[in-house]
């Protein structure tokens, strides 16, 4: 099934930076097969196929690498993952994270859904320092957005931080977390990540408040009801303030 977003326009790859090589679900399932057999099994049951396509490194990109006492960043891999029919929601979730885990360095990972739809997935992690081979990363921080979320063009590697590779990164991250709109450049890449998290469980729980208010049968219920949900709403407002734009707090709950 062909897919609208395609990694490479997504982030607007120059040419230099742009791959077309196939990964094989052994070499995604190798890093766990020992430690963590039923994770590698569940990686080859998931993944339909998976396709490296682009590198970004100082030389493709023109932006410095990085590197300092507990960190290096010379090239970060941009990777599509096509999931196989009825993956599960939770199976989804663990096998991005799985992904992220399987490398070194971090991983920009678009996973493409059986349903047709796109998401991206960043994290910010560092390389584990209980793995021998300092072949494996361990997650600190995950978001997955809807590729559909997030504005067109706010990708574009022109438009974020250039000051070195892993800066560029956190704003990658930065910007995912926001729909592609985040707030002034002294919100963080982790502090978007958790208001991401945070503004989604208040969506969620609205969502249930105002089911729930509609199906009240007492009174006195249906009010407390909306009285919680205005609170949600408020809450929802102004968490999507610190989180977006200021200009787009309307649209952003």
């Amino acid at each position: 099934m062909p897919h609208k977003y395609d990694g490479a326009d997504l982030l607007g790859l120059p040419e230099t930076a742009r791959q077309q090589h196939r990964i094989t679900k052994k070499m995604l399932a190798a890093q766990f097969e020992d430690q963590a057999p039923a994770d590698a099994r569940l990686i080859t049951k998931a993944v339909a196929s998976a396709q490296l396509v682009g590198i970004l490194r100082p030389e493709t990109i023109q932006v410095p690498k990085y590197q300092d006492s507990e960190r290096a960043v010379v090239d970060i891999p941009v990777l599509e993952v096509v999931l196989a029919d009825r993956t599960t929601a939770a199976d989804r979730t663990r096998v991005t994270e799985l992904v992220h885990r399987s490398m070194a360095k971090p991983v920009v990972l678009l996973v493409h859904v059986s349903d047709g739809t796109t998401a991206v997935s960043l994290a910010l992690s560092h390389v584990s320092r209980t793995d021998p081979t300092r072949s494996t990363s361990v997650i600190d921080a995950h978001v997955m957005v809807p590729a559909g979320r997030i504005e067109l063009g706010a990708l574009y590697l022109e438009r974020l931080d250039r000051t070195d590779i892993w800066a560029l990164y956190r704003d990658l991250v930065r910007t995912v977390a926001a729909d592609g709109r985040p707030a002034g450049t002294a919100l963080q890449a982790a502090d978007a990540i958790a208001l991401r998290r945070q503004l989604s469980d208040l969506e969620a729980e609205l969502t249930t408040v105002v089911r729930d208010a509609k199906q009240a049968k007492n009174q006195q219920r249906r009010i407390e009801l909306n009285t919680q949900a205005r609170m949600l709403r408020t809450q929802i407002e102004r968490v999507g303030g610190t989180l977006y734009r200021a200009d787009d707090v309307d649209g952003a709950s």
